[in-house]
């Protein structure tokens, strides 16, 4: 082996390792949401609060290094809600842990000389650099716009509702969280970048086109509880198909449709520890081998551009409900749902084209000013990390790390 291609190897070993021992961040972001109930009574105004947090995401914020006791959780809890100086907080504040759904839920109960004029919540905000707040509310019934903190100078102006400039449009902040969902959701985009290096042309259309289509229908699905999945379960299955965009890349030739049986057994055997280890059962491994098996088998003898069309829109389908599980919890009003969801996914859109813009113009000029060898070591290196990742996040995802 000559003294270059040891160390384009090491190249190579390099990034695999540090994709590996770097954390990113997926479909997970930073987000905690709450129903106001203001409720006008005979002397002032009653202010209930329900608070809602993923305990995966309450767990990633460390609460065990940030509170030495019980007392002092609740507390900072206390003083997280501020909604004026004519309102006292009547009693500590409560918390129960949904184990089934994963969620914790806080309570507050404030009583107030009269309506408050504004609202501000530090909930978690000086505890997650990136982590942000969606509000909701009623007043006596009448559902009034939400609102998302996205700092812990924001402030949501009750008493000015009317006055559409005075409050931060919702619309505009779900369109921009959705372009944050993208941009922070790791696994998201190295299925993207998979798609850019398995297709060209109008098949990267179809493919991208099926994709999007995919993902929008659950997303809207999930996000009106029309579709209740396993949340642990749709992660695994995102991390499975970027690995299986990196196989397509680099093993696809070797399944032939007269060795179907011999693969699908390799591929059992390959996937099998993570019944001994993780928490896959033996059913689910066998339809993930026997998925495997067939479209790469497929894919090798069939070009159709419907076959790129149909596995992108199945893709896109399990990537969506990881991004439904994101406003799903907030408890969207009904009467404002499918506007939100537009606004939200558009924002997915805009940022998925501007990352895809971005790497193809890369992918053009590197073909344009490079050589073949070099432009393919810089594709196949690519697919290498493609590769790395969705086994990083496959195989943690199934084990439960």
């Amino acid at each position: 082996m000559t003294l270059l291609r040891q160390m384009k190897y090491k190249k190579i070993f390099f990034l695999l390792l540090l994709q590996f021992v770097c954390s990113l961040e997926a479909h997970n972001r930073s987000e905690s949401y709450s129903k106001f109930q203001f409720l006008p009574e005979e002397v002032g105004v009653n202010v209930k609060v329900t608070g809602t947090i993923k305990q995966s995401i309450f767990e990633g914020l460390k609460p065990d290094t940030l509170f030495d006791s019980y007392g002092q959780f609740i507390n900072y809890l206390g003083n997280s809600i501020d909604i004026g100086e004519g309102c006292k907080l009547n009693q500590a504040v409560e918390f129960n842990q949904n184990n089934a759904a994963g969620v914790l839920k806080f309570f507050w109960d404030f009583d107030c000389d009269a309506l408050p004029s504004a609202v501000s919540i530090s909930l978690f905000q000086n505890l997650g650099i990136n982590h942000t707040h969606i509000a909701r509310g009623s007043i006596d019934g009448q559902t009034i716009p939400e609102f998302m903190f996205a700092s812990q100078s924001d402030v949501w102006l009750i008493n000015a509702l009317p006055n559409a400039e005075n409050n931060q449009s919702s619309y505009v902040s779900y369109l921009l969280s959705g372009i944050e969902h993208i941009l922070g959701g790791w696994d998201h985009l190295f299925f993207l970048l998979g798609l850019l290096l398995l297709f060209q042309g109008r098949f990267l259309i179809i493919a991208i086109t099926g994709f999007t289509l995919g993902h929008s229908l659950t997303l809207g699905f999930g996000a009106m509880n029309v579709l209740r999945v396993h949340a642990e379960m749709v992660e695994i299955l995102i991390g499975f198909s970027i690995l299986l965009l990196a196989i397509e890349k680099f093993f696809k030739h070797h399944y032939e449709l007269d060795s179907l049986v011999k693969n699908f057994a390799f591929a059992i055997l390959a996937l099998i520890p993570l019944v001994i280890f993780g928490t896959l059962d033996i059913l689910t491994i066998i339809g993930l081998a026997l998925f495997l098996t067939l479209y790469l088998s497929l894919t090798l003898h069939y070009s159709s551009q419907w076959v790129s069309l149909l596995i992108t829109i199945f893709f896109g389908l399990i990537h969506g409900l990881g991004f439904a599980s994101s406003i799903s919890e907030v408890g969207l009003p009904q009467d404002k749902l499918l506007p939100i969801i537009l606004s939200f996914n558009l924002g997915v859109e805009i940022g998925q084209l501007v990352v895809a813009f971005g790497i193809l113009s890369f992918l053009m000029l590197a073909r344009h000013y490079l050589s073949n060898s070099h432009f393919n070591s810089i594709h196949n290196i690519a697919g290498t990390v493609v590769f790395s990742m969705g086994t990083f996040w496959f195989v943690t995802r199934a084990v439960g790390i």
